[in-house]
């Protein structure tokens, strides 16, 4: 007990800079004190590991630059791999390289720091690298070998999972490897929320280990047969680095194979949990802020917590013990999905057997069983049933819990943990209400019944706005990208954060992929009303909303210049959002319309030198201006041009490739 309280005290100390996790860990450790006493000793080393975590997390050492770098290749994908340089870690982006797990390099070439775009509510790559203490990239210009690796990982991979069609790949692939690819049946398991599943590597290596743990126990003794499941399981281990949840694992079953065999089962689970944990964060102090090592620790030990919960009936211990794990994870969920779905409990506990039967028939075609066909079946059968299950899908939209709800949320989840240990039935039900009152008020659009909004949506190399008043909704552009799915991977989870479920209208400025080629994608995954462009009737009223057109003057076919030139109010705001129209557009309204009022302009064509001219800028007089335009994009957007007159005009500019999204909300009164 004492060494797993270290254990999150230095955890506490290394992730304090998330919140999220630190509190989280902050109320796991509160529940130990409240039912032990515990010395004021065991406090002090509590606060030395947390003080000595929290001054680690701090220290970050740059190595001088250097023309040349030596190190090992520690994880490859197909268009980059990390690189391990004396310590530093390095992003080495190489499209379709042969570099794999093991390869000592020389790379020639310059140190720079990482910089990656990133739209609305998209992966956050820079993100996830940084998580993983990768801060800097080398741009190589020369990588020779000074050991190539015999054993080629990927290699190995890619030959098991050529076996399977794209369908089949997308599951096999994500649950060995964590890398399946995007497939419809991947795409329904996420809309279900049951893609965790797919990640659960732990629970599947477990089941697997415990498989070849029966077969192999009916011809050895059982010391013996444990030696040879870890040592068949190690074997997996090797073309899975570096994933924690498999190394996590194995570390676990070698550690309790230790103690029961050779300290004849002195420590406990909690001890062997703590230690693994600790000797992890001294390896690699960044795994304290990654979501697989705060869910790999806090899950084994909240399910250790809950054993004793109801010990007289199996069926009911099974149900609540689903249940305490299924309300860990809700924050979690909500996090990644931006909504709860409803049936989303009861069909994980009853697919929870079948995907663990795909996983063991996947990992012994790992060893070369010939069960290609079985698995391909399996998938088959668990494509049929997400299709009729995917009206089940349904849920409450809801954006991310803010720092003080999510310690409400874990302080009433430990309060009810507690109680539900205790069986004071009282107690553990009023907590239980507490915490779903919690989710329930964070989902409920309270805000949305009293405020209007608008969002100038970071999507890229493209233009979105999204207007919302009362519970009205409209869309202008969608944006669209050639190398992403901007409507289901942006769009729709930033919509979900909006707590929003319709979209009354979607009004397309003019037909350039940049600004409509989402439009398709979102009207299958979201309901939209109706999609209006040019050649509509205008004034356009939604709602209290009213849109005027002012380009009346297109002197060509080119969609530029046909470019809606929408005027609104909105935040007691007046907006005119530009499209791509030109130049020439801009003073035609000029010549023949008078009285425009404009208090935020959405710059035209992302900032281009054929828009928004000089006589414009001076003619409506913004006092702010938006530029939609993608981080360091091939244009060159905004142009120097543009930003010369509006900065004359002393104009505040804001751009979404700098800012991110940029949004402007009044409350009614």
């Amino acid at each position: 007990m004492i060494l797993l309280l270290i254990f999150l005290s230095l955890w506490l100390g290394l992730a304090l800079s998330s919140a999220y996790i630190g509190i989280s860990i902050a109320a796991l450790v509160f529940l130990f004190f409240v039912l032990k006493r515990f010395r004021y000793k065991v406090c002090l080393v509590c606060s030395f590991s947390f003080l000595l975590g929290f001054s680690i997390s701090f220290i970050h050492i740059i190595p001088a630059p250097r023309d040349s770098y030596k190190g090992f290749v520690y994880a490859a994908k197909d268009n980059y791999f990390l690189f391990n340089s004396g310590g530093e870690r390095l992003y080495v982006g190489l499209k379709n390289h042969s570099y794999d797990i093991g390869d000592f390099l020389t790379i020639e070439g310059r140190r720079e720091e990482i910089s990656f775009s990133t739209i609305e509510s998209s992966f956050d790559f820079e993100n996830y690298l940084n998580k993983k203490g990768v801060f800097h990239a080398i741009e190589a210009k020369k990588v020779t070998y000074d050991f190539r690796n015999p054993i080629r990982i990927n290699d190995r991979r890619e030959k098991l999972l050529s076996h399977f069609n794209q369908e089949q790949r997308s599951v096999i692939g994500a649950i060995l490897f964590s890398d399946g690819g995007d497939s419809e049946l991947s795409t329904n398991l996420k809309d279900l929320h049951l893609a965790r599943f797919l990640s659960a590597s732990g629970i599947f290596l477990g089941a697997f280990y415990k498989f070849f743990k029966s077969i192999l126990s009916r011809y050895m003794k059982d010391k013996y047969a444990d030696v040879a499941s870890i040592g068949i399981l190690s074997l997996y281990t090797v073309f899975t680095f570096p994933r924690f949840s498999i190394m996590k694992m194995m570390l676990f079953l070698i550690a309790r194979w230790i103690n029961s065999y050779v300290f004849n089962k002195k420590y406990s689970y909690l001890t062997i949990l703590a230690f693994i944990g600790i000797v992890s964060l001294i390896l690699n102090r960044y795994l304290a802020r990654q979501d697989g090592f705060i869910l790999g620790f806090l899950i084994p030990l909240v399910y250790y917590l809950s054993r004793n919960v109801y010990r007289s009936h199996k069926v009911k211990k099974w149900f609540v013990r689903y249940l305490i794990i299924y309300l860990f994870f809700l924050p979690f969920e909500i996090f990644y999905y931006n909504k709860i779905v409803i049936m989303s409990l009861p069909l994980q506990v009853l697919l929870s057997p079948f995907f663990i039967l795909i996983a063991i028939v996947s990992l012994l075609c790992f060893f070369y069983a010939p069960l290609y066909p079985v698995i391909g079946f399996l998938v088959n059968v668990l494509s049929w049933i997400t299709a009729i299950l995917e009206p089940l899908s349904f849920g409450v939209n809801s954006p991310c819990l803010n720092e003080v709800m999510v310690s409400i949320y874990y302080f009433m989840y430990v309060a009810w943990l507690y109680y539900l240990s205790k069986r004071f039935v009282p107690m553990h039900r009023f907590f239980l209400t507490c915490q779903l009152s919690i989710l329930l008020f964070n989902a409920l659009p309270i805000n949305n019944l009293i405020s209007d909004e608008i969002d100038f949506v970071n999507v890229g190399q493209g233009d979105c706005t999204l207007i919302r008043n009362h519970n009205k909704t409209v869309l202008i552009d969608t944006g669209g990208l050639a190398y992403m799915d901007v409507a289901n991977e942006s769009l729709v989870p930033f919509l979900r954060k909006k707590r929003i479920y319709k979209i009354d209208a979607v009004l397309i400025t003019h037909y350039d992929t940049d600004h409509y080629g989402a439009l398709n994608d979102l009207a299958k995954s979201y309901d939209v009303r109706q999609v209006l462009d040019y050649t509509s009737d205008f004034p356009l009223n939604i709602g209290n909303l009213t849109f005027n057109n002012l380009n009346y003057y297109a002197s060509s076919e080119d969609e530029n210049e046909k470019s809606l030139v929408l005027s609104f109010n909105v935040c007691h705001k007046d907006i005119i959002v530009m499209g791509d129209a030109t130049s020439y557009i801009e003073k035609e309204i000029i010549k023949n319309r008078s009285g425009i009022k404009c208090d935020i302009l959405k710059v035209g064509h992302h900032g281009s030198n054929t828009s928004t001219c000089e006589e414009w800028i001076k003619y409506l007089s913004p006092k702010e201006a938006i530029i939609s335009c993608g981080k360091n994009n091939k244009y060159g957007h905004p142009s120097k041009e543009v930003i010369s007159v509006l900065n004359k005009y002393k104009i505040k500019i804001r751009r979404t490739d700098i800012e991110g999204t940029i949004s402007y909300r009044s409350i009614f009164v």
